[in-house]
């Protein structure tokens, strides 16, 4: 019976060993870790920023007039001329005359500046003026660079070939030729389009006087 007991201590003392140092076996969860998506790829890289498409002519800036020193009441100047169109500019008479022409076809632009008269502009709904005027049908406001107020006109009357036009220039209650710039004159086909005419009134719209 001893025996027994004795023996039966010995197991239960090992069988409490062996669990205290049994390690633990629970399972674990499983870990996730989240991997960033990778937007999807344009063909060739990223999309390239889209910029407006630049149209236009191409100009250029033109100098001439006599100035102050001509004793005339005219001044320097620039415009802006489209490269399509083909300047001309003379000084004539020993420097008392200067004339810049420019031509684009059969169009013909030209401001001359000499020692030559001028007269009244006359405009439908006008009274009359006795002594030198220019009467005509139509006209186009065209405002210069330096805020002076042209007006750019024309007569129904011609030689069913080609169009004259006259630009005269507003004074206090009248307009009147030459404008400051000089005589100014326009010569076209008798049915300019409208690219055309936009064209020169932009050109005259450019005059900047220069003294």
């Amino acid at each position: 019976m001893l025996v027994i007991l004795i023996l039966g201590s010995i197991a239960y003392g090992a069988y409490s060993y062996g669990k205290m140092t049994s390690p633990d076996t629970k399972p674990t969860a499983a870990s996730t870790t989240a991997t960033p998506t990778t937007p999807p790829s344009i063909e060739g890289g990223l999309m390239p920023e889209k910029k407006p498409e630049t149209t236009g002519t191409t100009k250029t800036t033109i100098f001439a007039g006599l100035g102050n020193e001509s004793g005339l009441s005219f001044t320097k100047y620039q415009l802006s001329v489209p490269t399509t169109w083909t300047p001309l500019h003379q000084t004539e008479n020993n420097g008392w005359m200067d004339v810049l022409t420019l031509t684009k076809g059969t169009t013909q632009l030209k401001i001359s500046q000499g020692a030559t008269g001028g007269a009244m502009c006359v405009y439908p709904g006008d009274t009359t003026f006795e002594g030198p005027s220019s009467t005509y049908d139509s006209f186009v406001v065209i405002t210069t660079a330096d805020g002076i107020t042209l007006r750019r006109g024309t007569t129904l009357a011609g030689n069913g070939t080609t169009k004259a036009y006259t630009m005269c220039q507003k004074g206090t209650d009248s307009y009147g030729q030459p404008t400051v710039f000089g005589h100014m004159s326009l010569k076209t086909d008798a049915s300019p389009s409208a690219s055309l005419m936009l064209e020169v009134d932009a050109m005259i719209a450019s005059l900047k006087k220069l003294q």
